[in-house]
């Protein structure tokens, strides 16, 4: 089936349920990826969030396609505030969604095949199992439930050919899974409907993975042993300057090769591809296509060994030497690029490993040389939320609020930040951790411009309304939008210079330097932004 939502994580949590329930779910997250992924796949069902389908968008693109016309479609709805329509399923109700996606399918009529194996993972480990159904050459699916997640391996004459875990797909999804413990398996027997995503021979990954999934494990211990997030000492210009990393160890350099395997399908750069050195002043890897730089791929491997025949040659064997641009610094300083550019906001170790595709133990090295190199820093859980300030202080702060109103502008008073544009991305991410803030749920736009960064609820109705100004002299034209109608700004470091303070004066307003307030300030820290913004409405009353 085809589970087409725009909400990421609806779509996830449902489509795990689906395929702990033995579904073959494939996903798209609007309208044109939907046709796309149905004439690649094509599904027995398609269901789809009712959004998607606003003026019977979806329902036409597939009418539009011959081949799809007769797919049948059915919607999910949040909630029911009428009656629902004959092809309406609450979303909550996963059984009743099962039933329904059976009793549409071409499929429905048919017996399903026999689950002939079941089992549990502390029984039966997946490294053992794998081997067995390799030796008896099984084709079939084997699902896989665990407390993180739902996956599926898909296996052609005891090879696995893709597997899926959560949001993952490929190898990275197959070691992810060699490395549970703990949860249930049922294999189907059949020969899987599915692209080829993983050309490795099985033998070899399985030797590979009791070398990765034991360093994984060990590096995530010695990483965060309490579960710490991580950020950025810095935050990250718009051209980040990164040390040069140094090599894996060869063995370390070939493991991460294997795991980063082919490209995946969908557009979406997997491991290999983005191990390749970015486009511009860099030269790609030697021996690598022409064609491979961004933008200009060429179709990738996996859809051209999808088909028959396409598998590798009895007897013949990988390479085992590693390839020149894994173990190149060049190579690795683009997945140091990768997590300096998420870390300019907190992230832990699963939202990192989950986020880069990239092999899990790659990830952890480059990780770790940043952290030793002081350019990444550890952050207590604890750190990463707090309250704008004790409950008892609120009556205080309320009527220091009440004081900035101005004459002829609509409250809520406006407390303007200004810091230079390469800080306000993590400023208005400490903000987001303020627990008394409510923040707007539109993006930030890309440009240096003035954005709303959230507003404080003191209680009673009062209300302070904090305001970004990214300090960038170019955009200072664009500052009057943030200024006018403020009632107190601050400063960070230098944000704006003399040209910031001159501004200020034309419009009356005071001017107050964080550090001369705060001294030394941790924009990670959403307590200190918190007590820089009760500091500076003190400041400004003359408290």
């Amino acid at each position: 089936m085809l589970l087409v939502d725009s909400d990421v994580d609806a779509l996830g949590a449902l489509a795990s349920a689906l395929r702990a329930r033995g579904l073959t779910v494939t996903n798209a997250n609007g309208a044109f990826e939907a046709v796309e992924q149905a004439f690649k796949r094509r599904p027995d069902v398609v269901l789809a969030a009712r959004a998607i389908d606003e003026d019977s968008a979806l329902a036409d693109a597939f009418a539009a396609v011959p081949d799809l016309a007769d797919t049948p479609i059915l919607f999910l709805v949040d909630g029911a505030e009428g009656e629902l329509g004959p092809d309406d399923l609450l979303r909550s109700d996963v059984d009743r969604i099962v039933s329904r996606i059976t009793e549409a399918s071409p499929r429905g009529s048919r017996p399903t095949a026999p689950q002939e194996i079941r089992g549990d993972l502390q029984q039966v480990p997946l490294v053992d199992l794998l081997q067995l159904l390799a030796m008896n050459r099984r084709s079939g699916v084997l699902g896989i439930t665990t407390p993180s997640g739902a996956g599926e391996l898909r296996l052609s004459a005891g090879e696995v050919i893709d597997a899926v875990y959560r949001r993952l797909e490929g190898e990275k999804a197959l070691y992810r899974l060699l490395g549970e413990r703990d949860g249930q398996f049922a294999f189907s027997p059949g020969e899987p409907a599915s692209v080829r995503r993983i050309m490795a021979p099985t033998s070899r990954l399985l030797m590979e993975a009791i070398h990765q999934v034991d360093e994984v494990r060990r590096r995530r211990a010695e990483l965060a042993p309490g579960g710490e997030a991580f950020l950025l000492t810095e935050p990250a210009s718009d051209e980040p300057d990164l040390p040069p990393l140094s090599p894996l160890p060869r063995s370390a350099a070939w493991s991460a090769v294997v795991a980063a395997g082919e490209p995946a399908v969908d557009g979406e750069a997997s491991a290999a591809t983005l191990l390749l050195p970015a486009p511009g002043p860099t030269p790609l890897a030697e021996g690598a296509p022409a064609g491979s730089r961004r933008g200009s791929m060429p179709p990738p491997p996996t859809l051209r060994a999808a088909g028959p025949g396409s598998a590798r040659p009895q007897g013949t064997q990988p390479s085992t030497a590693p390839p020149p641009s894994l173990a190149e610094p060049a190579a690795r300083s683009v997945v140091a690029a990768k997590i300096t550019a998420l870390l300019q906001m907190p992230h832990n170790l699963d939202e990192l490993l989950d986020e880069i595709n990239a092999p899990d133990l790659l990830i952890l090295e480059v990780l770790m040389e940043l952290t030793a190199s002081g350019k990444v820093r550890p952050i207590s859980l604890a750190d990463l939320t707090t309250p704008f300030a004790p409950p008892e202080h609120f009556a205080v702060l309320r009527s220091l609020v009440t004081r900035l109103s101005r004459p002829g502008f609509a409250p809520p008073p406006h407390l303007v930040i200004a810091a230079s544009a390469r800080r306000m991305a993590m400023l208005s991410h400490a903000v987001r951790r303020i627990a008394d803030a409510v923040v707007p749920a539109e993006p930030p736009p890309r440009a240096p411009l003035p954005r709303p960064l959230g507003v404080i609820r003191l209680g009673d109705g009062v209300e302070l309304a904090l305001l970004g100004l990214p300090a960038d002299e170019g955009f200072a034209p664009t500052w009057p939008l943030a200024l006018h109608g403020a009632s107190v700004v601050v400063r960070l470091g230098d944000a704006g210079k003399d040209a910031l303070a001159a501004h200020c004066e034309a419009l009356e307003l005071q001017l107050i330097d964080a550090e001369a307030v705060m001294g030394p300030l941790d924009l990670a820290s959403p307590g200190q932004i918190a007590l820089l913004v009760r500091a500076a409405l003190e400041t400004a009353a003359g408290v």
